[in-house]
């Protein structure tokens, strides 16, 4: 009884974390049309893809969360197209963790802004939603490993998805 009285519960409010990942991406752009026909819809033949965020709890539940992204992709080019293109992204936006066990599912979503170009994407710099979700494995309360997935579209054409690890670091708990 007086182990009940004494408890405090945890609070998460001012955890702060940094992640990096990095892993497989693609892109779907359309690609120019040929005699009166649609045009086809061009993917690379391999990409890969780096990103680094900093979140911030204002709950157990939800964070506020920025991040950078980059992809480099080859291939996937029509006639007269270099064969290598890139995307770049920075946006901020929420995280939802569903649980605080071992195995941390979360999902997130962001507002940002991407520039992409060469190969088959049209130099551009538009606006960018970009939404997911991962696993985290924790490691102990300052550090965890997951796998993350994400897409992005931008306000032209391009649609930009990767899928990857992470490691997290965390600190300013309790």
């Amino acid at each position: 009884m007086v182990v009940t009285l004494l408890a405090r519960p945890v609070r998460a409010e001012g955890d702060q974390a940094l992640s990096a990942s990095v892993g497989w991406a693609t892109f779907s752009v359309p690609g120019k049309p040929m005699r009166n026909q649609a045009p086809p819809t061009l993917t690379p033949d391999w990409g890969a893809a780096v990103a680094v965020s900093y979140e911030r709890s204002v709950s157990t539940d939800l964070s506020l969360r920025a991040e950078a992204a980059g992809g480099l992709f080859r291939g996937g080019g029509q006639a007269m197209q270099g064969k290598t293109s890139y995307a770049a992204l920075g946006d901020a936006g929420v995280v939802f963790r569903f649980d605080v066990i071992n195995i941390v599912p979360y999902a997130f979503a962001g507002l940002g802004a991407a520039v992409a170009g060469g190969g088959p994407i049209d130099r551009s710099a538009d606006l960018v939603v970009a939404a997911g979700a991962g696993v985290d494995w924790l490691q102990g309360r300052t550090r965890s490993f997951g796998l993350e997935g994400r897409v992005a579209s931008f306000g032209g054409d391009v649609t930009v998805v990767t899928f990857g690890v992470r490691g997290t670091i965390r600190w300013g708990f309790f």
